[in-house]
């Protein structure tokens, strides 16, 4: 069995960002009386920022686990996404750069969305094992014939052309 998890440093920014939002929200709330007109704004900004620390515990505390009957999410939300019954697959990529054909994990990242009558599941690059986990759904899809947009074909391509550039000069994923 192989657990492909968030790794803690790419997520650490996203707590601290989380938590500092959150009190910078909240400190005027429990130390002032800021009048209703900013009490609504700030406590609405605290739970959106409380909001994103949650959405982040939950990928800290999220595997995915390649099986031959599907990919499994174990964590908060279980979900198994049998092979048999996926009817969709997306991968999009974004840039963190203005150059938005470039399709290099350097300057951006990808998500993977995998459909199925159980619902979506979306996992992105920043996953350990990411390129394991999209080659897997890659060929069952190749193999069910499932249909995908171009979007999604030309990442997959960029994708696999920077896999075989990684591996030839001895990198890993």
């Amino acid at each position: 069995m192989m657990y492909h998890r968030y790794p803690l440093r790419s997520l650490i920014w996203d707590y601290l960002r989380a938590g500092a939002g959150f009190l910078i929200a909240a400190v005027p709330i429990a130390i002032g009386d800021p009048g209703m007109v900013f009490f609504v704004l700030l406590t609405t900004l605290a739970l959106l920022f409380l909001g994103y620390g949650l959405r982040t515990l939950r990928q800290h505390l999220t595997a995915y686990e390649i099986r031959p009957d599907g990919i499994v999410s174990h964590g908060p939300f279980k979900r198994l996404q049998a092979w048999d019954a996926i009817s969709g697959i997306h991968l999009r990529y974004y840039s963190t750069t203005r150059d938005k054909v470039r399709r290099d994990l350097k300057h951006g990242w990808l998500e993977l969305k995998i459909a199925s009558p159980a619902g979506k599941l979306r996992i992105d690059s920043e996953v350990q094992g990411f390129a394991m986990i999209l080659d897997a759904v890659a060929k069952v899809a190749e193999e069910r014939k499932i249909e995908v947009d171009e979007t999604t074909a030309e990442n997959l391509k960029a994708f696999r052309s920077a896999a075989v550039g990684t591996a030839a000069a001895g990198g890993n994923d």
